[in-house]
């Protein structure tokens, strides 16, 4: 019998956003939050200890019927190129976590930029290459 601990990644859980309030709907049992590079589970009842903290779900737990199309969170990993008007494209970063949790969709680039996401302002997705062409009003 094997002792081994299965660590739980980044890429098996899915940004829920910072937690702001102490109750929300539908949630997983178990939630999780990063404690010194770890992520850590609690049950969803102890959401009011955590306000402050990004929460993550296990995709598998929050995965809906897939209709084939893209979520905000399906960007998490993707890099971000910028396309001036003169066609030239300038790397901005690798997006980190997405949170929805207000109004407006906020990316979280790895340096800990933060843009905004709206549909007016992408170009192009390409799945393949996990690249997301952007065209942005502002420079990061």
């Amino acid at each position: 019998m094997s002792n081994q601990q299965s660590v739980i990644s980044n890429k098996d859980l899915v940004s829920l956003g910072i937690i702001r309030r102490t109750k929300y709907r539908d949630l997983p049992e178990f939630i999780f939050v990063r404690r010194d590079g770890l992520f850590v589970p609690f049950r969803s009842e102890q959401i009011p200890e955590l306000i402050g903290e990004e929460m993550f779900a296990l995709r598998s737990d929050i995965q809906e019927e897939d209709d084939g199309m893209m979520t905000w969170q399906d960007l998490v990993g993707y890099t971000v190129m910028d396309e001036e008007p003169s066609g030239q494209q300038t790397p901005i970063g690798v997006i980190a976590t997405i949170d929805e949790s207000t109004i407006n969709t906020l990316a979280t680039l790895e340096d800990g930029r933060m843009m905004p996401l709206h549909e007016d302002f992408i170009n192009a997705i390409d799945e393949d290459a996990h690249v997301l062409h952007v065209s942005l009003p502002f420079q990061l």
